[in-house]
């Protein structure tokens, strides 16, 4: 009976240690996120982490009102091999817009000692006039834009992609800036 119970310790540290993995990304998302998610719009990489764009009924009683589905995105840890870990932060954004709409989240991760491993910012929204051919994306003060991934699902447009507290613009087909309103 003691060696079961010493076992049964071994197991319960193991896993407290080691914290909740999945063995795929999929089950990962459908495990961790704390909303139902339900459409994943797109899936990339960037610095080791696994950044899911996703799309979601807004919860709460202030929201009640926002019937079209909200935006998100999860930032995940591992592989198939080792198992996947939900990294956080997990949320939603919505604002009203007849252009289009732009969100930011970020992901930094710390060593022991403070010091930033990764810091990654998502740039990302739902894009509305259809006289918008393209988003781009820079840096924080730049003016080297560069082009965002456009996801169509299900007769909706989005975007995603990186930059260092980005800044939106989308383009017309004429390359004429459209303003967001």
């Amino acid at each position: 009976m003691r060696r079961y119970t010493i076992l049964f310790i071994v197991i319960v540290l193991m896993l407290t240690l080691t914290g909740c993995k999945y063995p795929t990304l999929e089950k990962a998302i459908a495990e961790t996120i704390p909303f139902e998610v339900q459409n994943v719009l797109h899936k990339t990489k960037s610095d080791g982490i696994t950044i899911v764009l996703y799309s979601t009924k807004a919860e709460g009683k202030e929201v009640k009102h926002i019937k079209e589905p909200v935006l998100g995105v999860s930032f995940f840890e591992g592989n198939d091999n080792d198992g996947w870990k939900n990294s956080g932060p997990n949320g939603w954004e919505h604002a009203e817009s007849i252009t289009y709409s732009t969100y930011v989240e970020n992901y930094t991760k710390y060593d022991d000692k403070g010091k930033v491993l990764k810091d990654i910012y998502v740039a990302f929204g739902e894009i509305l006039n259809e006289d918008i051919n393209r988003i781009e994306i820079a840096d924080h003060e730049s003016e080297d834009y560069k082009e965002a991934k456009v996801i169509n699902k299900d007769g909706k447009r989005y975007y995603i992609g990186l930059g260092f507290r980005p800044q939106v613009r989308a383009l017309n087909s004429n390359g004429e800036v459209i303003p967001q309103e």
